[in-house]
C-alpha cells in the first residue's frame, strides 16, 4: 500500500458524512497507488524518491516503511543513504538530523 495510505483509510469521520468522507478516501488511496507505481520511472527509481521525499518532509512512518521496502528491493545501504541525502539536500539540517535517527530504529 503507498505511504500512509493506512492512515487516510482508518478511522470514521468526525462529520456526519461518512459515506462521502470515505468515497474520497478512497479515491485517494488510489491516486497514491497509481503515482507509486511504475509507469515513465521504474519502480526502483520510485523507491529511491520514496525515501527522499519521507525524509525531506520527515514523516516517519513513510521512511520506516520505505526503507524496508528499498531493503526488500535490493537497496545497499550506500544508495539508500545516496537517496536520503537527496531529501536532505532539499530539506537542510532539520532532516539529516531525523533521517540518522529513524534509519537505525
Amino acid at each position: 500500500m503507498p505511504c500512509c495510505a493506512d492512515a487516510i483509510t482508518s478511522g470514521q469521520s468526525a462529520i456526519g458524512q461518512d459515506s462521502e468522507i470515505n468515497q474520497i478516501k478512497a479515491k485517494f488511496t488510489d491516486f497514491l497507488s497509481s503515482a507509486s507505481s511504475p509507469h515513465g520511472l521504474d519502480a526502483y527509481t520510485k523507491q529511491a524518491m520514496a525515501i527522499a521525499l519521507s525524509v525531506a518532509t520527515r514523516c516517519e512512518p513513510c521512511l520506516k516503511m520505505h526503507l524496508k521496502k528499498a531493503k526488500e528491493k535490493g537497496f545497499t545501504q550506500a544508495e539508500i543513504d545516496e537517496a536520503a541525502w537527496m531529501g536532505i539536500s532539499f530539506a537542510g539540517s532539520p532532516a539529516m538530523a531525523f533521517y540518522e535517527q529513524i534509519k537505525n530504529s
